[in-house]
């Protein structure tokens, strides 16, 4: 689904390198869930930024989507629950809990920047390697 026509453009920044103490295939799992669940909200663009944390590293997945529902933030990390089931866009409410889940299994964390101003950003942490 990535670059594909019609789809929203996706942009990558951050350094060249950064080490995370997490395998490489659990960030891209947390990354790729986060990424496909944009991808499904995005209007017209998704964003992932990488960069240093205060502990390890942090990466956001930003969207200019219709961003979460104030309403919803504190069920979007329940299995099973979508802030609305009739939108279209499928899915079954199981992506954020998966990637929060992979996260924490690696001393990390997921979070909703419920502060973002436009769209939907969610931030990945883990520990530096």
């Amino acid at each position: 689904r990535l670059g594909a026509p019609g789809r929203p453009a996706i942009t990558v920044t951050g350094p060249d390198s950064l080490v995370a103490g997490a395998p490489a295939a659990l960030l891209e799992r947390v990354v790729a869930t986060l990424t496909d669940n944009a991808l499904r909200y995005a209007r017209t663009r998704v964003g992932i930024q990488a960069a240093p944390g205060p502990d390890g590293i942090c990466v956001a997945v930003i969207d200019d989507g219709p961003g979460v529902p104030a309403s919803f933030t504190a069920d979007l990390f329940q299995p099973g629950r979508r802030a609305d089931p009739e939108d279209g866009h499928g899915g079954a409410g199981l992506g954020l809990p998966l990637a929060r889940r992979l996260a924490r299994s690696a001393g990390g964390e997921v979070t909703h920047d419920a502060g973002h101003s436009s769209g939907a950003c969610f931030v990945v942490s883990l520990p530096a390697g």
